[in-house]
């Protein structure tokens, strides 16, 4: 299997000390220890079990310790059940010593003392009562200052679900990348176990450079070391596999590789590199890729500029920049669906990774309904909704090779193409006219470009979204959903969700609920924000009133 070599052994790098009752690790940031999902093997006991039997070793593992998802540091898991009943009273009875460091806003905390509080976790969300909850007790010491934050050791004498978190966010110093408790912006929780000290023996974890920037406020760069990181990316995901061989492997800032986005495509991989720093270093990052199991690299250059200007092959080349040139076109899968893409072809590919859930939904969502693709480039979003069971699907695009492709998408996948329609038009301009002639379809979709240029006239989502959102509720079926997606970085999931509301408004159409839905489980998040793909939908109230303007 494509990239299985590079998560098979490169775990020694996380080893601290290993022996045959006790295995340490420095756990990275982003992986859940125990219990993800749906069983599968990229949390940590899972991975670290698969590896221990690729080794011929037992893959018993006993979990000591709760270490949040969002944090990094020390971990601690037994290799026997005997050495686990040994220790489990030791961190059930706080016997050892854990030693944490956090990056806090400084409010001006003392140099020295100690927490004391009652806590209470209700929801998901951990906050200091008057009395009641569980007693929390922790020793803090301040190491370090710098223009307003502090480098914090802690010492917890408790373990409470979020203890170090909710104390230090009570006391106006929350811990920078807490979205959840008011921490300053930052792409990570800069909270990490630093130290552990188990029967007499002491066991470290360096602090991580990103900790290191933000407390000195310096923007986020990419690692020295690539390996590691693009390792754990893989793993993070590594539970995808059995939906499919097309996800992304790195998603810029939530994985930790800032201005790096890398899709994968069957046994290859695609490199978008958008900041000096990692265009400058995509041929270090291209290896590595290989070296972790890539047959071929291609890259892609997201530049900040009028794309008109610029020459397509300055930016993507049509070969690899490492290895072995893909198949054209190469067809992967998602699910129970085929895409046929093409890697050395311009700036896109011909399928869009992150809108893998979208097109999940739209499967859910399509059964029996007509279906309105605007912008539909190569049809991805067309073909899922034919594999769901919609009556017709209307594609509207104005690239002819475009929708060819998109033809060649609905062969692959064994549908019949004469059932459907293909509409090469001036998205916006065609959609006005439809709700001129009455049309209505139950399901609408609509991911268009930030900014592009149609002859003499630009679309832009700034100026343009709105009015192109209120044509669609005018064409949307009382009942029907409209599937909103962006990927403006100025636009929010909340600013998504009111142009929507505001565009049902003024088409005079009544809507039952608004809702922004959550990016897939390859498109992480940064701590500091929202990722770049923001996707809403929208549902027309069944008995909506509606005022069609011409």
């Amino acid at each position: 299997m494509a990239f299985e070599s590079c998560l098979t052994d490169w775990l020694e790098g996380l080893v601290l000390f290993e022996s045959s009752s006790l295995l340490v690790l420095d756990k990275p940031h982003g992986v859940p220890v125990h219990g993800g999902r749906d069983g599968d093997v990229s949390d940590v006991v899972g991975r670290v079990a698969r590896w221990l039997e690729r080794r011929g070793q037992p893959s018993y593992l006993g979990v000591h310790q709760r270490l949040d998802l969002a944090t990094s540091g020390v971990l601690a898991l037994s290799r026997t059940p005997a050495v686990a009943r040994r220790l489990a009273p030791l961190f059930e009875q706080h016997r050892t010593e854990r030693r944490y460091l956090a990056v806090v806003t400084d409010p001006g905390l003392p140099t020295a003392g100690a927490f004391e509080d009652h806590l209470l976790h209700e929801r998901g969300v951990t906050r200091v009562v008057p009395r009641g909850g569980l007693l929390a007790r922790s020793r803090y010491r301040v190491l370090a200052r710098h223009a307003g934050r502090a480098l914090v050791e802690l010492l917890p004498e408790t373990g409470r679900t979020h203890q170090l978190r909710v104390q230090l966010a009570a006391r106006g110093a929350p811990i920078a990348g807490d979205r959840l408790y008011g921490g300053a912006p930052w792409w990570r929780l800069c909270l990490h176990a630093e130290a552990l000290t188990l029967e007499g023996q002491r066991f470290t974890a360096p602090l991580p450079a990103t900790l290191r920037e933000c407390f000195e406020g310096r923007a986020p760069s990419l690692p020295e070391q690539l390996a590691q990181p693009l390792q754990v990316a893989l793993w993070r995901r590594w539970g995808l596999e059995r939906l499919g061989d097309a996800h992304r492997w790195v998603n810029e800032l939530g994985d930790g590789l800032p201005g790096v986005v890398v899709d994968r495509y069957g046994d290859f991989a695609v490199l978008c590199v958008s900041t000096p720093d990692a265009a400058a270093r995509a041929p270090e990052l291209a290896q590595a890729l290989v070296e972790l199991g890539a047959r071929g690299v291609y890259l892609k250059q997201r530049a900040r500029a009028d794309l008109r200007r610029l020459e397509v092959r300055e930016l993507a080349s049509p070969t690899p920049l490492v290895g072995a040139p893909a198949p054209e076109p190469l067809r992967v899968r998602e699910g129970e669906q085929w895409a046929l893409v093409s890697l050395g072809d311009g700036l896109s590919t011909g399928l869009f990774v992150d809108q893998r859930d979208n097109r999940a939904r739209v499967r859910e969502w399509a059964r029996g309904e007509r279906v309105l693709n605007l912008f539909s480039y190569t049809c991805s979003f067309s073909v899922a909704a034919a594999l769901g069971g919609a009556t017709e699907v209307t594609s509207v695009d104005l690239a002819g090779r475009a929708l060819e492709r998109g033809r060649e998408n609905f062969r692959a996948n064994a549908l019949d193409e004469q059932r459907h329609r293909f509409v090469r038009r001036d998205a916006v301009e065609w959609l006005r006219g439809a709700a001129r002639r009455g049309e209505r379809w139950g399901l609408v979709v609509i991911d268009p470009p930030s900014f592009a240029t149609v002859g003499q006239r630009s679309f832009s989502v700034t100026k343009d979204y709105a009015a192109l959102l209120e044509s669609a509720f005018q064409v949307t079926r009382p009942g029907g959903r409209i599937l909103a997606v962006t990927n403006h970085r100025g636009t929010s999931e909340g600013a998504l969700r009111a142009l929507l509301r505001r565009a049902a408004a003024q088409a005079g159409v009544a809507v039952e609920s608004v809702k922004s839905l959550a990016p897939g489980a390859d498109c992480p998040s940064p701590e500091e924000g929202p990722s770049p793909s923001k996707s809403a939908v929208a549902v027309v109230s069944p008995a909506a009133p509606r005022v069609v303007r011409a």
